[in-house]
């Protein structure tokens, strides 16, 4: 702790005043208005008489021996000042001003050695204000401790090193740039000790002076100061914490307490046992309350309070509260495997498993640029539709499970995994997904086809070749569903595909399987012709393989009509006007989808 020897400066004019009895002060009113008026006509001659003002100091010898004086009022270095020996008037300029965070310092030098009385005159440099203050160079003071006497007061001592002192004042400051004391009490002169009362003071880092006070010539009452600065921490052992209270939740527990004067934090600790154990929960908490949490379900848990004062580098740890106790209630765990979907009227929906110990669920969202989650809905269902949701919208959407014990209701300590969605592009995304899912390849057991003779909706067709990303050099698209036994063209580009026709055929048997895979058409031709039969509009996308009519007799009629299950020797039969809608209107390079 660095301590410094110095010199209080004396009050001004004004303090003078206030030391006076009740008869000198009515006497000198009755002359300040008696002044006053005579000063009524000369306003030209008052305009440019500088006002006399108190303010705030304090005067200290600084490490180079000089005279410190510092004025919380005058802030300005602008200002002029004189300095005057009291007893000869002889002037001593010699002092420097400077001002930092709106105190203004004066130096007065090494000059003022003797025990001699002076005089500093400062004056504003647009000479409207005026500040005099008396001080006084004399011995420094003896040894001296100051330290924290009980709970209760701050005691001081001192060696009395100057009999011309006639009080002494202890004085205690935040700051080394404070200029208002915020505690003070003045002894006398033969006293060597004082203390001060510390229930008004805060936990904090004090700046102390002792103060010397004197009287000049001619009865002149006047304080002048000799003193010294030392810093001092204050700390006060603080109460007992009251009115600890324990609410229970899931796998945590809600804390409260009183809170405590002087505290600057407060310490916690829990155990599961009531007289032993106790750990660290939380320290420095600077509040009244805590949560504590991942606590164990179906335990009983103990807590304890404390609150620590703290100031500079001391630190005082009050009395522990009494233990309170929180049983935790087992209540339902995190929600799983929660997942988007489609329900039966192909909304988007949402769906999780169901948790053990769960009453019900709370659905959480919010958009996504939002900070804080919002109930969409309450429900004892494990799925839900989001169709009320804003189509181009961005979610965070979570799920919660609630347990009801008797009256009350607790919330799982942690919510499902977040799921982000923006419903459209969801369903554009994921709804083709889901229809596309329901396209099947033709299968083959032993010598039978595994085929049907429903039929696929255009919804399911158009999300088939959009969702698996299927392109042409061309504006069409064909595909074939051996499973269906169905064609199917589209118009348009990757994953903008829409049907513009559909037709059933005839793909091979399980001896003569159609080819499968994505091929192009290569090359037309009018027909076929056979030594009896032929095949017309034949279109080729795989090699031989082809579109085409069924087989035809020389004559004409059909040689085979079958049409909508595999009946082909690996070629794709349709009829003739749809082989001819082919043949016409595909252009060579189309896309060709085998599947």
């Amino acid at each position: 702790m660095e301590c410094t020897l110095g010199i209080f400066p004396v009050l001004d004019f004004v303090s003078t005043l206030n030391n006076m009895n009740k008869k000198h002060l009515g006497i000198v009113a009755l002359f300040i208005l008696c002044f006053s008026f005579a000063l009524a006509g000369k306003s030209a001659q008052a305009a440019t008489t500088p006002q006399e003002t108190s303010v705030s100091k304090i005067a200290y010898v600084d490490a180079s021996g000089r005279l410190v004086l510092k004025f919380a009022d005058f802030s300005d270095a602008g200002y002029t000042y004189t300095v005057t020996n009291e007893k000869t008037g002889a002037k001593t300029d010699t002092a420097q001003l400077a001002s930092k965070k709106g105190v203004l310092t004066v130096s007065l030098g090494q000059l003022y050695s003797a025990k001699t009385g002076y005089k500093l005159i400062l004056t504003s440099k647009d000479n409207t204000k005026k500040l005099t203050v008396h001080y006084y160079t004399g011995k420094a003071l003896g040894s001296y401790s100051i330290k924290q006497k009980s709970n209760d007061s701050v005691k001081a001592s001192w060696a009395v090193s100057d009999k011309i002192y006639t009080r002494y004042s202890l004085e205690l400051y935040l700051g080394g740039n404070s200029t208002v004391a915020q505690k003070r009490i003045s002894v006398g002169k033969t006293a060597a000790s004082a203390s001060i009362a510390s229930s008004s003071l805060k936990n904090a880092r004090y700046y102390t002076y002792l103060i010397g006070q004197t009287t000049l010539n001619n009865n002149k009452t006047v304080y002048y100061g000799q003193g010294m600065l030392k810093t001092f921490d204050y700390v006060k052992k603080p109460a007992k914490v009251k009115g600890v209270k324990a609410v229970p939740n899931a796998n945590a527990a809600k804390l409260s307490w009183n809170a405590v004067s002087n505290a600057s934090y407060y310490t916690v600790y829990k155990s599961t046992k009531s007289s032993s154990g106790y750990k660290v929960a939380k320290s420095k908490c600077t509040s009244t309350s805590l949560k504590i949490k991942g606590l164990t379900g179906g335990k009983k848990y103990y807590f304890k309070v404390v609150a620590v004062s703290q100031a500079g580098g001391k630190t005082v740890i009050g009395t522990q509260s009494n233990a309170v106790l929180a049983k935790i209630p087992v209540v339902a765990g995190q929600v799983r495997n929660v997942q988007l979907s489609f329900d039966s009227k192909k909304n988007l929906a949402l769906t999780w498993s169901r948790t053990a110990k769960a009453t019900s669920y709370h659905i959480l969202y919010k958009k996504a640029a939002d900070s804080k989650y919002k109930i969409l809905i309450k429900t004892k269902k494990s799925n839900y539709s989001l169709a009320k949701l804003k189509a181009d919208t961005k979610y965070n959407i979570k799920v919660q499970a609630v347990t009801r014990i008797g009256n009350k209701v607790y919330l799982s300590s942690k919510t499902s995994k977040v799921i982000t969605v923006t419903p459209r592009q969801y369903r554009d995304k994921n709804y083709n997904k889901l229809l596309a899912s329901q396209v099947r390849s033709i299968g083959y057991v032993g010598n039978k086809c595994i085929y049907t003779t429903k039929k696929y909706s255009t919804e399911v067709k158009t999300a088939f070749v959009n969702y698996k990303g299927y392109s042409s050099k061309t504006k069409y698209l064909i595909w074939i569903s051996h499973y269906t036994q169905q064609v199917s063209i589209f118009q348009g580009s990757k994953g903008k595909w829409k049907m513009i026709r559909t037709f059933i055929c005839a793909t091979g048997t399980a001896k003569n399987h159609s080819p499968r895979g994505v091929f192009k058409i290569t090359y037309k031709e009018k027909g076929w012709f056979y030594t009896s039969t032929k095949e017309l509009y034949v279109t080729h996308y795989k090699g031989r393989n082809s579109f085409h009519t069924r087989p035809l007799w020389n004559n004409g009629s059909v040689q085979n009509p079958t049409i909508g299950k595999p009946a082909s020797h690996g070629c794709v039969r349709c009829y003739n006007q749809d082989a001819k809608y082919i043949y016409d209107k595909m252009p060579i390079g189309t896309t060709v989808v085998s599947y």
